[in-house]
């Protein structure tokens, strides 16, 4: 009964979110937010509230777009100051009294199934909160009594007013109490500024006391001397990045940390390297120990470490490492090392530890090569080398990159596992000044591929319809995300191979499913989504091999043109 119960809530929250594409009900009849409200005792005062505001009037008449609302009861309100609900029904805190009830109300209905998945929310006043299904809390408040369905959304009973902040990013650091430092150094940089801002929202990685305590006193000291003002500035940028990035998942539009091809970078200029460990996540080395504060211009991860903007250039973090030292030596006899240490050009470098370069043919190479085989070692050793940076550790699923000599490598991600032509990342992005350097475990091959002329539709349709039945057999076994996960990886290697072979808009409809926007349920509805721009783009490639062997037959008379 309990499992039938809460499909039916399922089902009609769902519902609820399409309803955007339904034809509105009639405001009279239907059983709308702001009737159910009305017919509910134990919602007196937040009924008081839903009849002064503007988008109360909403909840109670507009049935063409759904919401979801977080409901305090009676109880809760009680918890409140004596004379608070009167105040905020006073004429002159109109604006306050829009800005806490619609604090309490969020755009397009969530069901529970949607709910549990996000860590924070974005509420119709564009401010964040946050939420934990799981545990029954929301902000401050718990989740109490049934979630109550409804014609233009739902409603989840909650046990205390939810209140909006109006802390900026600097104000809840200075009154959390862990911050003493880090906020003491976001003034001696002059940068406080950035972390008011209001017209913008961003996410702070914030250092505690503990952490500034991990680096040597002196350090820590010298960063207020007027001599390093610089030092420091950047030290404060690269804790903070403009844009939202939750830990988990968020709604409003928002990225999460670890969705593939999404990599935050700081105000210094840097990107910020996320990954995701067995039992914590950590940002450039520092562990996450604290996630998604909200504040009224974006949300504050805590972190154990200070992180520090790269100084180092590429060849140094090679040289300084001992598991390098082969590649170290290579790179200086074929002058690439050079490359390497300059600041004028960005590189990402994917470099094989000592013990690739003992496995045949790269130990016959390297003992032997003389003057003679320095071309050939320059060749094994420019394969590695990649302009630009590109990050390994949450990467689009399929990426055709081009070496320095042009040749095409592959950086793949499978099950949170990245490669690149077949081989495991071991380590993936650290960061120089001039790039990232990736430690993987073997040297990478270089063979001859079919020049990309060359593929033809046939190769494009067996690619399709293979595609298709994997997924089809992921599908089929209930694996709805693996199935919708196989669709993003295998379309990005098409559009790698064979877009030139369709047409734009067809290409166009391909980006727009395999996109990772983080959905948080219906994975099965985004898996045949997907299946059907496949089938699509397999009848498109369907015909244009039908015209290629039409024009064929065209020039040779002798063979019959029609009834094939």
């Amino acid at each position: 009964m309990k499992t039938f119960r809460t499909l039916l809530l399922a089902t009609s929250t769902f519902l609820c979110f399409l309803s955007p594409a339904l034809n509105g009900a009639n405001p009279a009849e239907a059983k709308t937010i702001g009737r159910t409200v009305r017919e509910m005792p134990d919602l007196s005062n937040f009924l008081q509230l839903l009849e002064k505001t503007g988008i109360g009037s909403t909840l109670s008449e507009n049935t063409s777009t759904s919401f979801t609302v977080f409901a305090p009861t009676d109880a809760a309100f009680k918890k409140l100051a004596k004379g608070t609900v009167q105040t905020l029904l006073d004429p002159r805190n109109d604006d306050r009294l829009e800005e806490v009830f619609g604090f309490h109300v969020k755009e397009i209905s969530e069901a529970p199934i949607f709910i549990e998945k996000y860590s924070i929310l974005r509420m119709t006043t564009r401010q964040f909160i946050s939420v934990n299904y799981k545990k029954g809390t929301i902000g401050d408040a718990r989740f109490t009594g049934d979630v109550i369905p409804c014609s233009n959304g739902v409603i989840y009973l909650i046990d205390t007013v939810l209140t909006p902040t109006t802390d900026d990013l600097f104000q809840r650091l200075q009154k959390d109490g862990r911050f003493t430092i880090f906020t003491k150094a976001i003034t001696a940089s002059r940068q406080g500024k950035l972390f008011q801002n209001m017209h913008s929202l961003y996410t702070t990685f914030a250092p505690t006391d503990e952490a500034f305590k991990k680096l040597p006193a002196k350090t820590v000291e010298s960063l207020f001397l007027p001599e390093n003002d610089e030092r420091l500035e950047d030290i404060i940028k690269h804790h903070i990045t403009e844009q939202v990035f939750a830990y988990g998942k968020s709604s409003g539009g928002r990225r999460s940390l670890g969705v593939s091809d999404v990599t935050p970078f700081s105000a210094f200029g840097q990107q910020l390297n996320y990954k995701s460990h067995a039992k914590h996540a950590t940002i450039d080395g520092a562990k996450i120990i604290e996630t998604d504060i909200p504040c009224a211009n974006g949300i504050i991860h805590v972190i154990d470490d200070v992180i520090l903007p790269a100084e180092k250039s590429l060849l140094e973090l090679i040289k300084n490492q001992k598991r390098f030292s082969t590649l170290t030596r290579l790179l200086k006899e074929t002058g690439l090392d050079l490359p390497l240490a300059s600041s004028r050009t960005t590189f990402t470098i994917f470099a094989p530890v000592n013990e690739a370069w003992e496995k045949e043919p790269y130990k016959s190479l390297i003992e032997n090569h003389g003057d003679s085989g320095a071309e050939g070692l320059y060749g094994v050793l420019s394969r590695h080398v990649i302009v630009g940076k590109h990050v390994s550790e949450n990467p689009k699923p399929y990426n055709k990159l081009r070496t320095i000599h042009g040749a095409p490598i592959y950086l793949t991600q499978d099950e949170g596992k990245s490669k690149i032509s077949g081989i495991r990342i071991i380590e993936s992005d650290e960061e120089a000044f001039n790039g990232l350097v990736n430690a993987i475990g073997s040297v990478i091959k270089d063979p001859m591929e079919l020049p990309e002329k060359d593929i033809t539709t046939v190769d494009a349709i067996l690619f399709v319809q293979n595609s298709l039945k994997e997924s089809s057999d992921l599908y089929n076994k209930g694996k709805y995300e693996a199935s919708w996960r196989n669709y993003i990886k295998r379309g990005n290697e098409f559009l790698t191979k064979y877009s030139r072979l369709i047409s734009s808009s067809q290409s166009n409809k391909l980006r727009n499913v395999i996109l990772d926007d983080q959905p948080v349920a219906q994975l099965a509805r985004e898996a045949w989504t997907s299946r059907n721009v496949f089938r699509d783009i397999l009848r498109e490639l369907e015909q244009r091999e039908d015209r290629i062997i039409d024009s064929y037959l065209m020039k040779l008379p002798q063979k019959a043109r029609f009834g094939r």
